[in-house]
């Protein structure tokens, strides 16, 4: 048994290091359909919360009754993804099953993503076969699947921005850039978290003096073009609907006020004395008006309060690993503290913690500069990586807003992995030349 476990991991490596880019890309194909399939047919529970609301207003609208709430037309939840689904439901039928298959679907597209864009930065396939690997076996990113979550849908698209936008980079081909931003526009339409992404990516080009200033601003007029062109129709549908400008969603302000009362939870609260939102009643024009109000007040009058809350919000937001836990195990199993709930909370979690210890050694691997021939060949998943990051100082965070964040993590897992992988054939290397 010994002697078939270390001839199966030798074929495993040799496949590593060795397969080419289309026998990867197959593997990786199979693989995550399998993984995927295996676990809808097991998991597929009722759907609670935002993902109700997402599969109800999706149905409404493929009956042709709009974007509504309360009797009124919303845009409390960015209309991206219901819209989304219900032109799937147009050709299979209102169903929550298609839904689930989609968001598999492009869970399996962002694993992909993972290996082209680790490909195009290390042009090293082995490191980049172990980077979609190292993604398509983190539990909670499959568990994700078996709910009508935004986050697969929103997450493909930045990924095809990053992807594109590497493109752009290394050919300098204008077009290019533009059709990124387009790609990210429409991640904005389903999650709206990347919208000022084109100016953060801006200042790091301007400080690592990555492109000439003239570079710089034409390259970021190109890309808010696309954003904007991506964007607008959800805005102009808003301005016609709603009769405000309203660029993507309405519950910023809403999500802002919470961040002043919570860091790693979700607060509501019904007295009047501590919830002045409850003013507006059903008009989420106000709702939200207010919401940005007491904020802004709250970070004038608390400044320190809120430096401080920052970072327990940064805490909350990659400290576990167990949120989708609740809406599936706990979902179905009667007992909300049984062995099968608090066991996956658990699994989840420490594999979470193992998979960060090795994407610290692809940091530190990085950095140093012996993977990559150039640090700034990761800057820009790192950049949207401190971007994402830096958006949750304000609103409360936990680990289902980390989604965006993780297949660009996997990249620089794949660098860690790779190091590891390789760190016994160079010790022993290092043992055996002479000093």
């Amino acid at each position: 048994m010994k002697k078939a476990n270390v001839v199966g991991l030798r074929s495993f490596l040799d496949f590593v290091v060795h397969g080419s880019v289309r026998s990867h890309f197959v593997a990786l194909l199979l693989v995550n359909v399998l993984l995927r399939t295996l676990w809808l047919l097991y998991m597929h529970p009722h759907q609670l919360y935002d993902f109700e609301w997402y599969f109800v207003h999706s149905v409404e609208m493929l009956k042709g009754e709009g974007y509504v709430a309360n009797g009124h037309f919303t845009a409390y939840w960015p209309i991206g993804y219901p819209y989304f689904l219900s032109l799937l439901f147009r050709i299979t039928g209102a169903s929550v099953m298609a839904g689930l298959v989609a968001n598999a679907t492009l869970s399996v597209g962002i694993t992909l993503l993972v290996y082209m864009i680790a490909m195009w930065m290390t042009k090293n396939a082995s490191l980049s076969f172990l980077a979609s690997l190292g993604y398509t076996f983190l539990p909670s990113q499959i568990e994700w699947n078996s709910v009508l979550g935004s986050e697969e849908l929103s997450t493909f698209l930045l990924l095809l921005f990053v992807y594109l936008y590497f493109i752009a980079h290394e050919q300098r081909k204008r077009l290019v850039i533009l059709v990124s931003g387009l790609f990210l526009g429409l991640s904005c339409d389903v999650r709206p978290i990347p919208l000022l992404f084109p100016f953060a990516l801006f200042l790091w080009q301007l400080i690592s003096k990555e492109k000439s200033v003239r570079r710089a601003f034409m390259d970021l007029g190109l890309l808010l073009l696309g954003t904007a062109i991506a964007v607008a129709p959800v805005t102009i549908r808003n301005e016609l609907a709603m009769h405000h400008f309203i660029i993507v969603s309405t519950n910023g302000g809403v999500d802002l006020w919470q961040g002043t009362h919570a860091d790693g939870s979700y607060f509501w609260s019904w007295n009047p004395k501590v919830n002045p939102l409850l003013k507006a009643g059903n008009n989420e024009i106000l709702e939200n008006s207010i919401g940005m109000h007491a904020f802004i007040v709250h970070v004038l009058t608390h400044p320190l309060w809120t430096v401080v809350h920052a970072f327990y919000k940064w805490f909350f937001l990659y400290w576990v690993d167990w949120n989708v836990v609740s809406v599936t195990f706990q979902a179905v199993s009667p007992n909300p503290h049984g062995v099968l709930v608090v066991g996956a909370m658990w699994f989840d979690t420490v594999v979470y913690w193992a998979w960060m210890v090795v994407c610290a050694v692809g940091f530190w691997k990085g950095v140093r500069g012996k993977v990559i021939s150039s640090w700034r060949q990761v800057s820009l998943p790192l950049v949207y990586i401190a971007y994402n990051t830096a958006v949750f100082a304000v609103f409360p965070a936990w680990d289902r807003f980390r989604y965006p964040m993780m297949p660009l993590f996997a990249v620089v897992f794949g660098i860690g992995a790779h190091y590891l992988l390789r760190l016994p054939a160079n010790l022993r290397e290092r043992r055996g030349s002479p000093r």
